[in-house]
């Protein structure tokens, strides 16, 4: 395996001083250069360094598919007629760890730190909802979880910016192929953002169609003399090839039989000269060479202040064609991300090129399993094959043993029966044979910490809920560390999408599709209003955390189950003070919103009737009352005109 020491050529060496010409001729286009010089040796070390990862990665990948016996194996059990069973441990471990992972996922959640940032950081929670669900994002971060759990080399995941169809940058999520990519292999499994890591070098083949459209010149930069120079030496390369000169034959960096070329792109953690100035209108960081441009054109541009910030250099050339340099500038997104996000199965402190992985610790396991069941097929096949012993007068009996002795219900008939045949006695499979395979599938279970319980099995057909849901937490707190390096990855891609929001969605009243509780909408941002702009992505104070699982599926079920189990307690002491509409609300099943709404219009509904029989109730006791006064004050009359009659009697008499 490489070592530092076949990299670094003193303790004061950096990646810079990797410029001696080794070969070759000059200038950007051929030779190997000084820029050229630099990819090359760092391909070449990388490759070194990852030989033995990327050869055990492969036979791990083989495992997995089901490829587990050697050719020479398979030949020798051929030649001997002995079986090559193949019974797969491997892959049902993952698919278990896969499936837990994805009931139990957590997911980026975007958090304001201030009040002006609250607006914003809805936006960007629901536009990174709706691009995880249109790019399919929790789809490829399986597939590279996987990878990680599969090989030395781990996952990865792509990030790049791509034009969309109305003419904006928006984001874009591909899962790479991990054989092909280089990072530095002095960078530690544990930084998960790769901070600590100076390069990464990413090998691709594409035909000669795809590079002059991905690296050629733009219809802008025709004015820029240097690109064209640049273009028009690169053009000649590009004829020199047309002239046969380069694809005679297959060589390191080209593929004959695809007619694909070898692409080398180094992307390197580099210190820029930033000025942070202002214009009399705004403030803006520009690197040393675009503040110089600006200056000489503006002398009212004010410096005030100088900074060094991190940024990606990127790097690519064509070993083929004369290891001709393509590309060789800073990355336009103003962050210090590389493009690269990895995942492995393990988070430890020891460098990415002695990593190892889940599938490799089970390689041994599975050989001794499939050679178990095989030597067992082996036995009961001689056991079923016994010799038989005939006296040899007995020539048509022989003949008709030889065609038709594996076939039941036949008759033979023999010259004397004195001497019947004899069949030799079965022998006895060894025991060890027979518990060979179940001993490593139990040392498998111990190895990958992947029980019955997280299966859905139990040990015991009498063993209690309760017991089972222990076993349950238990076994998912052994397995957490793969949950929680996948976890880790959600945060970074999470982390470096909220970098890069402020560059992406940088346009003025810029239309961006957000998705929110399973719906989607559009919002605006950048909106500008009245001298004033509305959700401004410029510096939002926002972070980045994982929330602790409350969205996911078994989180859900569970408290559900613990407020179904409490509003049982509450009800058998007074159902009136059962809250129905928050036990509909929490329910992880479909349809529980329309639930929620019926019983929500019914409770209105029977409010409403309630109050219209209160309103009846009380005017009829007003009516009864009315009534009721009424007839006092008839009463009152009529005693006051007999009162008066009887008076008007007295004074006649």
């Amino acid at each position: 395996m490489a070592t530092s020491s076949d990299w670094y050529k003193s303790q004061t060496w950096t990646l810079a001083d990797e410029g001696n010409k080794s070969g070759g001729t000059s200038g950007g286009t051929g030779g190997e250069t000084t820029t050229s010089d630099k990819v090359l040796k760092a391909y070449r070390f990388a490759v070194r360094a990852f030989t033995d990862a990327r050869t055990a990665s492969e036979k791990a990948v083989r495992y997995v598919n089901n490829n587990s016996w050697s050719s020479s194996e398979i030949s020798a059990a051929q030649k001997l007629k002995k079986p090559t069973l193949k019974y797969n441990i491997i892959v049902p471990i993952i698919s278990t760890l896969q499936g837990n992972e994805q009931l139990n996922r957590r997911s980026a959640s975007f958090k304001p730190t201030t009040r002006d940032s609250i607006d914003i950081c809805d936006i960007i929670q629901g536009r990174w909802n709706a691009l995880v669900d249109k790019h399919d994002v929790e789809d490829k971060l399986q597939i590279a979880f996987v990878d990680a759990l599969s090989t030395r080399v781990g996952g990865w995941i792509q990030r790049s910016f791509e034009m969309t169809n109305e003419g904006y940058l928006d984001f874009h999520y591909e899962v790479l192929n991990n054989m092909r990519v280089f990072p530095d292999p002095e960078t530690k499994g544990s930084d998960y953002r790769l901070e600590k890591c100076r390069w990464i070098i990413k090998e691709g083949w594409e035909p000669l169609s795809v590079i002059k459209e991905k690296y050629g010149i733009k219809p802008e930069e025709y004015k820029i003399v240097e690109k064209v120079n640049w273009w028009n030496q690169l053009s000649q390369v590009f004829q020199r090839f047309a002239n046969k000169e380069f694809s005679s034959n297959n060589s390191e960096g080209y593929d004959k039989e695809n007619d694909r070329y070898k692409i080398l792109e180094m992307q390197e953690r580099v210190t820029r000269k930033m000025y942070r100035i202002f214009d009399g209108e705004n403030y803006m960081n520009l690197p040393r060479g675009d503040f110089n441009k600006i200056s000489s054109q503006n002398p009212n541009i004010q410096k005030i202040s100088e900074f060094d910030e991190d940024r990606i250099h990127v790097t690519a050339i064509i070993p083929h064609f004369s290891n001709a340099v393509v590309l060789d500038t800073d990355m336009p997104n103003p962050t210090s991300n590389f493009d690269v996000f990895p995942v492995f199965s393990y988070n430890y402190n020891m460098q990415v090129s002695e990593q190892t992985s889940l599938v490799d610790l089970l390689i041994d396991v599975q050989d001794d399993v499939n050679k178990a069941k095989s030597q067992v097929r082996d036995y009961v096949t001689q056991i079923l094959s016994g010799g038989i012993f005939i006296d040899k007068r007995e020539k048509e009996t022989v003949k008709k043993l030889k065609t038709h002795g594996n076939q039941p219900n036949q008759v033979y008939e023999l010259n004397n029966p004195q001497l019947m045949p004899q069949k030799m006695p079965p022998q006895t499979v060894p025991p060890d044979i027979l518990t060979n395979s179940e001993n490593s599938f139990a040392y498998a279970q111990r190895v990958s910490l992947v029980s019955e319980a997280m299966k859905g099995e139990t040990a015991r057909s009498g063993e209690s809920g309760v017991l089972f849901e222990a076993k349950v937490e238990r076994a998912a707190a052994a397995i957490n560390p793969y949950f929680k390096n996948l976890s880790r990855l959600r945060k970074v891609i999470a982390e470096d999408f909220l970098d890069n929001f402020g560059w992406v969605y940088s346009e003025e009243n810029r239309i961006v599709e957000t998705k929110n509780e399973g719906t989607f909408a559009e919002a605006i941002v950048n909106l500008s209003m009245a001298g004033n702009t509305i959700n401004s992505v410029k510096n939002p104070s926002i972070y980045v955390e994982l929330d602790e699982g409350d969205e996911n599926v078994t989180n859900k079920e569970e408290n559900f189950n613990k407020m179904l189990a409490m509003v049982n307690v509450i009800g058998q002491i007074n159902p009136a003070l059962v809250d129905i509409q928050t036990l509909v609300e929490y329910a992880p099943i479909k349809g529980s919103d329309k639930m929620l709404e019926f019983i929500t219009n019914m409770l209105q509904s029977q409010s409403e009737s309630a109050q219209e029989q209160g309103d009846i109730e009380r005017t009829k006791a007003l009516l009864e009352n009315q009534k009721i006064e009424r007839g006092m004050i008839t009463d009152e009359e009529k005693l006051r005109i007999e009162h008066d009659k009887a008076n008007k009697q007295k004074g006649a008499s």
